[in-house]
């Protein structure tokens, strides 16, 4: 008798077990095909060269261009700096620099006796400067030809010596150069140095722009 009431009880949970499985069947196996395959990736390993500067921290170099001194045209002008790297940003510059004046308009326009001598003409300046590598990059030259290239900017002092005085210049400067290999650069550089003048009446500070290329070489 109680085996009966068992069975009696026990057969629709059974039933009902059976039931699900059945259902459930379908979706296992429709997960289980869609489920996404595992691929190992093979990626190509490429191998980059970067021709950079290997350990030299000095720099010599030498520059020509033009100066344009204030109330005295634009005169050829010629430099040469020895500088020392402290660090990947930052550097020390001295540098030496020589051009010579022409006639302000004055001068050209009136009989008058010239301002300056020839040896007043000649203009010497020496100083110090520090920079800081702001933006390195690339440049590409054609399709296969890359140097590495960064902008500087610099900012110093020093003497300059032109008509009879000596007086205290700030220079300011852009310098742009361009990796040749990894001890030669091209350099291209825009600087302004200012100083007082009383050469044309009263005492002012003039902006004496200079734009110049040349080349250095690191050691």
């Amino acid at each position: 008798m109680e085996n009966r009431i068992q069975r009696i009880f026990l057969m629709p949970l059974f039933s009902a077990s059976a039931l699900a499985l059945t259902a459930l069947t379908p979706s296992l196996a429709f997960a289980a095909d869609n489920a996404p395959n595992t691929v190992k990736a093979d990626v190509e390993r490429r191998t980059v060269l970067d021709d950079v500067l290997d350990t030299e921290n000095f720099e010599v170099g030498i520059q020509g261009g033009i100066l344009s001194i204030e109330d005295f045209e634009s005169n050829p002008w010629i430099s040469a700096h020895l500088g020392y790297h402290i660090s990947e940003h930052f550097y020390v510059k001295a540098r030496y620099a020589q051009a010579k004046a022409g006639e302000t308009s004055f001068e050209k326009l009136s009989n008058a006796a010239p301002l300056l001598t020839d040896a007043e003409r000649e203009l010497t300046y020496y100083g110090l400067n520090i920079g800081y590598n702001l933006l390195p990059g690339e440049i590409f030259f054609s399709k296969d030809t890359v140097f590495n290239s960064v902008f500087s900017v610099e900012l110093g002092g020093g003497s300059t010596e032109f008509a009879g005085d000596e007086q205290f210049t700030v220079n300011l400067t852009a310098n742009y150069r361009v990796f040749l290999t990894d001890w030669i650069a091209w350099d291209l550089s825009m600087s302004d140095y200012l100083f007082n003048t009383e050469v044309t009446g009263a005492s002012k500070t003039t902006h004496n722009l200079n734009f110049a290329t040349g080349v250095s070489f690191y050691f």
